[in-house]
Protein backbone atom coordinates (compact mmCIF):
# COMPACT_ATOMS: atom_id res chain seq x y z
CA UNK A 1 0.00 0.00 0.00
CA UNK A 2 0.93 3.13 -0.61
CA UNK A 3 1.27 6.60 1.59
CA UNK A 4 -1.60 7.96 0.20
CA UNK A 5 -3.54 4.42 1.08
CA UNK A 6 -2.41 4.11 4.21
CA UNK A 7 -3.00 7.91 5.16
CA UNK A 8 -7.05 7.48 3.87
CA UNK A 9 -6.83 4.23 6.29
CA UNK A 10 -6.41 6.25 9.18
CA UNK A 11 -8.09 8.72 8.63
CA UNK A 12 -11.11 6.40 7.72
CA UNK A 13 -10.06 4.43 11.00
CA UNK A 14 -9.84 7.66 13.29
CA UNK A 15 -13.08 9.24 11.59
CA UNK A 16 -11.16 12.40 10.82
CA UNK A 17 -11.92 14.70 7.98
CA UNK A 18 -9.06 16.18 5.88
CA UNK A 19 -10.17 19.31 6.85
CA UNK A 20 -9.66 18.76 10.41
CA UNK A 21 -5.99 17.16 9.59
CA UNK A 22 -4.68 20.38 7.65
CA UNK A 23 -5.86 22.51 10.99
CA UNK A 24 -3.65 20.19 12.99
CA UNK A 25 -0.63 20.03 11.02
CA UNK A 26 -0.58 22.82 9.19
CA UNK A 27 -0.28 21.38 5.62
CA UNK A 28 -2.98 22.65 3.09
CA UNK A 29 -5.72 20.60 2.36
CA UNK A 30 -4.83 20.90 -1.58
CA UNK A 31 -1.49 19.13 -0.55
CA UNK A 32 -3.05 16.33 2.05
CA UNK A 33 -5.58 15.40 -1.10
CA UNK A 34 -2.15 15.16 -3.71
CA UNK A 35 -1.40 12.44 -1.11
CA UNK A 36 -4.66 10.93 -0.60
CA UNK A 37 -5.13 10.55 -4.32
CA UNK A 38 -1.17 9.76 -5.53
CA UNK A 39 -0.71 12.83 -7.58
CA UNK A 40 1.95 13.61 -5.08
CA UNK A 41 2.51 10.18 -3.72
CA UNK A 42 5.30 10.62 -0.72
CA UNK A 43 5.12 14.13 1.37
CA UNK A 44 8.56 15.40 2.48
CA UNK A 45 10.05 14.09 5.83
CA UNK A 46 8.49 17.26 7.55
CA UNK A 47 5.38 16.91 6.20
CA UNK A 48 5.37 12.91 7.36
CA UNK A 49 6.42 13.19 10.83
CA UNK A 50 3.30 16.55 10.69
CA UNK A 51 1.02 14.02 9.63
CA UNK A 52 1.92 10.98 11.84
CA UNK A 53 2.01 13.21 14.89
CA UNK A 54 -1.18 15.01 14.57
CA UNK A 55 -2.45 11.26 14.15
CA UNK A 56 -0.49 9.38 16.31
CA UNK A 57 0.86 6.94 14.24
CA UNK A 58 4.90 6.67 13.26
CA UNK A 59 5.92 7.68 10.03
CA UNK A 60 7.27 3.92 9.69
CA UNK A 61 3.37 3.05 10.00
CA UNK A 62 2.14 5.51 7.20
CA UNK A 63 4.81 4.96 4.20
CA UNK A 64 4.92 0.89 5.02
CA UNK A 65 1.41 0.11 6.57
CA UNK A 66 2.64 -2.15 9.11
CA UNK A 67 0.68 -1.81 12.41
CA UNK A 68 2.99 -3.07 15.01
CA UNK A 69 4.70 0.24 13.92
CA UNK A 70 1.26 2.37 15.36
CA UNK A 71 2.18 4.06 18.44
CA UNK A 72 -1.24 3.94 19.92
CA UNK A 73 -0.23 -0.02 20.81
CA UNK A 74 2.59 1.32 22.55
CA UNK A 75 0.73 3.10 24.77
CA UNK A 76 -2.48 4.43 24.03
CA UNK A 77 -3.09 6.88 26.88
CA UNK A 78 -0.31 8.43 26.18
CA UNK A 79 -1.02 8.91 22.40
CA UNK A 80 -4.47 10.03 23.28
CA UNK A 81 -2.91 12.88 25.98
CA UNK A 82 -0.61 13.99 22.95
CA UNK A 83 -3.33 14.61 21.18
CA UNK A 84 -5.03 17.13 23.54
CA UNK A 85 -5.15 20.89 23.78
CA UNK A 86 -3.67 22.35 26.42
CA UNK A 87 -6.78 23.18 27.79
CA UNK A 88 -8.21 19.39 27.83
CA UNK A 89 -5.33 18.10 29.19
CA UNK A 90 -5.87 21.03 32.11
CA UNK A 91 -9.52 19.42 32.41
CA UNK A 92 -7.99 15.67 31.96
CA UNK A 93 -5.60 16.27 35.29
CA UNK A 94 -8.25 18.06 37.10
CA UNK A 95 -10.08 14.78 36.31
CA UNK A 96 -7.55 12.43 37.59
CA UNK A 97 -7.08 14.65 40.76
CA UNK A 98 -10.41 14.17 41.53
CA UNK A 99 -10.65 10.38 41.08
CA UNK A 100 -7.66 10.17 43.38
CA UNK A 101 -8.62 12.37 45.99
CA UNK A 102 -11.73 10.06 46.25
CA UNK A 103 -9.38 7.05 46.10
CA UNK A 104 -8.28 8.27 49.76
Amino acid sequence: MSFGDNLHKELEFQDIQIKELSQKTGISKNTLDKYLSGAKSQPNVENAVKIAQALGVTVEYLVLGENTAKTEQKDPIQNSLSRLTPREREIVSELVRIILSKKN
